[in-house]
């Protein structure tokens, strides 16, 4: 009897630990349950892990998953499946990562967010950070995004920046220190001061969904998130982090164009003698192995990124990109790793002038 409860217990962790490694209880994409790891269609080649690690739905999962769809589809040496292992907005994945060995065929979601919480983290120890982000070395960017805020219908962006100054904005995007809260967080500190408070939420779906029922004020996240909340006229998009205007979104009413924090597109509830370029940080991410990895792999997911975005195929990753509003930015390699670093000593600069250091 002890040993048949010893293996119930055994089976029933096994299971737990199973849920957790592949999302389970997370949201899922609009249109369908995202696919177990088990349930993904296999084209034969070895098998090899995209460790996602944001929740099923938002939009880095949904890269993730329509990289790997077109992966599979232009070549049969390897077989690529999601893994979503969330925590921590993407610091559990991280994690994760960092330690396995480098000579595991997985590969990471590297995103910007994790890139930035890290060095803010370790430079100025606003948070644990339990990995060396030294370990991932980036193939390539596949998701390079505008940040957009949007409100409920009927709010304006000046309603909003009044709020700021007033009672405070709730915010969802990210935990605290995400890319999005330090770019609207720096934003409302050169305004004047006011407060900004990020509420977190696992993946871009929930944040969303954090937003539309009313627990908070404003959320910043993907063109793509929000896409067809802004077609259907019960979100608004107010401001773009970026230094043109974001002329994509349909509403109910015809074309929009999102004013923008620079350039000529400034939107006018923004003062015109207040430089905000600081104010954009790059978003979204790329896909990472592991640093010393074997040379032939990683020079093999350099080649293979390349042809999926290559791939001109109505159904490819290049047409899919354009049509959730997100941007084909092509960087490989030792100038996708420069970038990145360079990006990373913005967000910095981010934090100093929120946190009062600059």
């Amino acid at each position: 009897m002890k040993h048949s409860k010893l293996l119930a217990l055994v089976l029933v962790l096994a299971m737990a630990l199973t849920l957790v490694a592949c999302g389970g209880g997370s949201s899922a994409p609009a249109g369908g349950d995202a696919p177990a790891e088990a349930d993904q269609p296999s084209n034969g080649g070895e098998t090899i892990k995209i460790i996602c690690g944001y929740a099923a739905g938002g939009t880095a999962d949904l890269v993730a998953r329509k990289y790997a769809q077109t992966a599979n589809s232009i070549q049969s040496k390897y077989n690529f499946i999601v893994e979503n292992m969330t925590g921590g907005d993407g610091f559990a994945a991280a994690t994760f990562f960092a330690d396995e060995d480098p000579s595991v065929k997985d590969l990471l979601v590297y995103g910007y967010g994790v890139i930035y919480r890290h060095d803010n983290g370790k430079q100025f120890g606003v948070e644990e950070v339990d990995f060396d982000r030294e370990k991932m070395d980036p193939i390539g960017i596949v998701d390079d995004r505008t940040p957009v805020m949007y409100a409920p219908a009927g709010t304006t962006l000046a309603d909003v920046l009044a709020k700021a100054q007033s009672d405070g904005l709730k915010m969802s995007g990210g935990n605290p220190l995400s890319e999005y809260h330090l770019m609207l967080g720096s934003l409302v500190t050169l305004l004047g001061g006011g407060r900004v408070q990020p509420v977190p939420y696992d993946g871009g779906a929930n944040q969303k969904k954090a937003l539309t029922d009313g627990e908070v004020d404003v959320f910043v996240g993907t063109t793509q998130a929000a896409q067809e909340e802004v077609e259907a006229g019960t979100l608004v998009p107010i401001l773009a982090f970026a230094d043109k205007t974001f002329d994509n979104f349909t509403t109910p009413d015809g074309p929009i164009s999102v004013p923008c924090i620079v350039g000529e597109g400034k939107a006018p509830e923004l003062p015109a003698d207040i430089d905000f370029t600081s104010c954009i940080l790059a978003s979204g991410g790329g896909i990472a192995t592991h640093r010393g990895a074997d040379e032939a792999f990683i020079a093999d997911m350099e080649q293979i990124m390349r042809d999926v975005w290559a791939d001109d195929s109505a159904d490819g990753f290049s047409a899919w990109i354009d049509s959730v509003l997100l941007n084909h930015l092509e960087l490989y390699g030792d100038e996708c790793e420069a970038t990145m670093n360079a990006n990373a000593e913005r967000c910095t600069a981010a934090y100093e002038l929120l946190s009062g250091q600059a």
